[in-house]
């Protein structure tokens, strides 16, 4: 029973309670981040930082207005920018151009000498919803669109539906150009939980007619409103029918879906939540969506004659049929991979899968399969190639998404300008530079080529004020376009951002925890708060080293947020509990050693309790005590006694002795505990020689009727140490026969005549440190065997005149 004591209360000290609280902590920070987005959401701004730190290109000013770039080869080559800049403004006039602006720059691309130095592709990035009020400037885009051949046009999609008036109008827009470009259809997953767009704003039928493909436009913010991630596989939902509730309870055995054709039921509350019929829904589980759909979902009235009165109130069930349609970037990458929609996998929660893609060789005309390099060329100070550039051929693109599809855009650099001198992520021309001065239609004024063989040429805004276009990114404010550019870099240079798996973030979390468990438990608070912020900046470092050459995200926060609250967990217990210890022990031995001694027992608690250990006791006693307290007064005796006990004490705190208690005029005290010391029996014996040279010095300053003798008892052994009382009130003291017997030497000097006796046991422990005579062997009472006793006369090392060192 004693021995499970002990142990419950060696888990509480903090050396060992620590690593509960780092597992608590491990444990609350795990469930805070799976049921919770407060981490995500921190993580979130910590891939911002992680951004910040990026390599970016650089530029260097080699001569006067010439500028020497340092192209990043994670950036592709083959992404150009044309800005509808302040240039092009300045040029054309106010925004939006005459449509015969957007034809003469198509113009300008396709009627080159050399067709195959063609453009790869033209994203226009600009609405054509509405007719131009010009109608023949609508003609002439559509012309130069048709001769293009590769231009390729944005839809966006909208939360809500369109009006009733335009609701068949803007699907039939999107059938065209599903007809021309395709969607997506190879979807594995549980697609229902995609967001839903019910509405879309896609060009007009003559121009979809007329383009090359498609792609949704939209981005999704993070919860921080700040453009991180695009969707390249969204859901536009169109109402095929609507049912009222009890026509559907009554087909509930079949419901009235096809989920290989994407066609689902959905129900939406009162907060205007939409709602899912899962598929394959048994009778039972219908039977409870239905009593959910009861009481959640509003109802429709209906006032059938118009009187002002409701004729009937029933719950809608709406039936949907859901396309998806691929984000323009993913569009733009399909095509200048040679591939289609048809030729996507994609695995919600995982990845979207390109295979084989190809890329198109300008010199030799042909496609070849799509490499990338690895490592750039290097070259000489003359310009003599070294190491010829590595490159690697991807036999398949794998794009990591979410379940809803997004994809994290790997952003390369701040945003880009249209001014020549400014600082460029990617490839950034004007609008005006190539739309100012069209080719005509007659071949032989064409240029050769205008060097822009398999470029995707993404046109849009690089102004402020044409248009609403400027987001929030992690590097700041950027144009549309040059976000479209960083998500289709993403793709090309098969340059993704990938998240570790769980497991890596919790091993980190765990590693972290229980590090700062080991040294806030272990060490002085000080050097565990310096220890602390440099573990926290080497997490991060190295968290932001592998961002930037693996492309791996490690969840910094969780971490970094347990660590600190282990540690300040940590010190509150620390504080709560060895605090109290502190002044147990302050209580305890305050009174008994001396104040430096205190200070070490603080930092390096004894063990409590009673333990057997080598010491040596001491005893004292005063000599003729009732023929003094004959010749004074009760208080004077006591003043004079207190004068005696303080020169006393004080000594034997000198020499680190420990105070056990006064017992009339006898004085108890002890060396070896509660700290161990190794010359324990020469203190002890030094201690006793310097009291002697003390008193007799005392003792002349005082009258002979007042003066003190004193006898001095000496043993060593083997004693019980520790605390005896109750738990209210203790004492810290020895127990033992040795103890017995360094009473019995103290009585023993007024038989011989003598003031310091020691045993043979202590004699044992100092004969080569002191003179000593010997005495006599004597039997003590309680004892059959004689034990051989000697005065005390002197230290070899003058140890009496003044204080060991301990």
């Amino acid at each position: 029973m004693k021995k499970n004591t002990k142990r419950r209360r060696k888990i509480l000290e903090t050396k060992y309670f620590g690593f509960l609280i780092g597992l608590f902590l491990f444990g609350f920070i795990l469930l805070l981040n799976e049921n919770t987005s407060i981490f995500s959401n921190i993580e979130e701004q910590m891939l911002d930082v992680h951004f910040g730190f990026k390599t970016v290109t650089g530029r260097e000013s080699i001569q006067e207005g010439v500028l020497q770039e340092e192209f990043d080869p994670k950036i592709s080559d083959d992404i150009l920018i044309v800005a509808i800049d302040f240039n092009s403004l300045s040029q054309f006039g106010k925004w939006p151009f005459p449509r015969y602006r957007e034809a003469d720059l198509l113009n300008s691309f396709s009627r080159i000498q050399n067709q195959d130095e063609r453009e790869r592709s033209v994203f226009l990035d600009i609405f054509f919803i509405e007719p131009d009020e010009k109608g023949y400037d609508d003609v002439l885009l559509l012309e130069a669109i048709d001769d293009n051949e590769r231009v390729f046009l944005e839809t966006v999609l909208d939360e809500f539906p369109p009006s009733s008036r335009e609701y068949d109008e803007f699907f039939s827009r999107q059938d065209v150009l599903i007809e021309r470009w395709g969607k997506i259809t190879n979807i594995q997953g549980d697609w229902h939980e995609i967001p839903a767009f019910y509405g879309l704003q896609p060009p007009l039928i003559p121009f979809a007619e007329k383009s090359r493909g498609y792609g949704h436009a939209n981005f999704n913010t993070d919860s921080d409103k700040v453009y991180r991630r695009q969707q390249l596989v969204a859901k536009s939902s169109r109402l095929v029918e609507s049912f009222r509730l009890d026509d559907l309870i009554s087909m509930s055995s079949a419901l009235p879906v096809d989920s290989s054709r994407f066609e689902r039921l959905e129900w939406v509350d009162k907060k205007e939540r939409p709602h899912t019929i899962p598929p394959g829904t048994t009778p039972e589980d219908f039977a409870q969506i239905v009593e959910e759909i009861k009481e959640n979902a509003p109802l429709r009235t209906v006032d059938t004659d118009n009187d002002g009165t409701i004729d009937e109130s029933y719950h809608v069930i709406r039936k949907y049929q859901d396309i998806f349609v691929p984000a323009i970037t993913l569009s733009l990458a399909l095509d200048y991979f040679n591939k289609s929609c048809d030729d996507l996998e994609v695995v919600l929660g995982e990845y979207i899968r390109i295979p084989e893609p190809m890329k198109f060789d300008v010199e030799n005309s042909t496609w070849l399969p799509y490499e990338i390099t690895v490592r750039d060329a290097v070259y000489n100070a003359d310009e003599v190639l070294e190491k010829p550039a590595e490159t690697r051929i991807l036999e398949e693109i794998k794009i990591p998404i979410d379940e809803y599809g997004n994809m994290l855009i790997n952003y390369m650099g701040p945003k880009s300008f249209a001014d020549p001198q400014g600082r460029k992520t990617f490839p950034v021309r004007s609008f005006a530079g190539y739309a100012a001065n069209p080719p005509g239609t007659d071949p032989e004024t064409w240029p050769r080529t205008k060097a822009l063989g398999n470029k995707i040429i993404m046109v849009g805004a690089f102004a402020r004020g044409i248009a609403d276009d400027e987001k929030p990114t992690p590097f700041g404010l950027m144009y549309g376009v040059e976000i479209h550019a960083n998500a289709l870099n993403t793709i090309l240079m098969d340059n993704f951002l990938h998240h570790v798996p769980a497991w890596v973030n919790y091993l980190v979390l765990f590693a972290a925890v229980m590090l700062v468990a080991l040294i806030s438990s272990r060490m002085p608070t000080l050097w565990a708060l310096v220890l602390l912020l440099a573990g926290l900046l080497a997490l991060f470092l190295t968290v932001s080293i592998v961002f930037e050459s693996r492309n791996l995200i490690i969840d910094y926060s969780p971490s970094a947020i347990a660590a600190v609250l282990t540690f300040l967990s940590i010190i509150a217990y620390r504080v709560m509990t060895e605090e109290r210890d502190k002044r147990m022990i302050r209580n305890m031995f305050g009174k008994y050693v001396s104040p430096g001694v205190v200070d070490h027992l603080i930092d390096n608690p004894p063990e409590l309790g009673g333990v057997d250990k080598q010491l040596t006791v001491f005893f004292s006693d005063v000599r003729g005590f009732t023929t003094l307290s004959e010749s004074m007064t009760p208080q004077e005796l006591l003043n004079h006694l207190n004068v005696y006990f303080t020169l006393m004490t004080d000594i034997i705190l000198d020499y680190k002795g420990t105070l056990d208690k006064y017992v009339g005029d006898e004085i108890m005290c002890f060396w070896g505990a509660p700290l161990p010391q190794e010359e324990h029996a020469l203190l002890a014996c030094q201690c006793a020689l310097k009291q002697k040279k003390a008193l007799e010095e005392l003792n002349a300053s005082w009258p002979p009727e007042k003066r003190i003798n004193i006898g001095i008892g000496i043993n060593s052994g083997i004693m019980t140490v520790g605390n005896v009382g109750s738990e209210g009130r203790m004492n810290y003291t020895l127990m033992g026969d040795p103890v017995n017997l360094g009473a019995r030497l103290e009585g023993t000097n007024k038989q011989y005549g003598t003031t310091i006796i020691i045993s043979e046991f202590t004699y044992g422990f100092v004969k080569d440190k002191v003179t000593a005579r010997e005495l006599d062997n004597i039997r003590v009472k309680g004892k059959n065997k004689p034990v051989l006793i000697y005065e005390l006369v002197d230290c070899l090392d003058d140890g009496a005149s003044g204080p060991a060192a301990g």
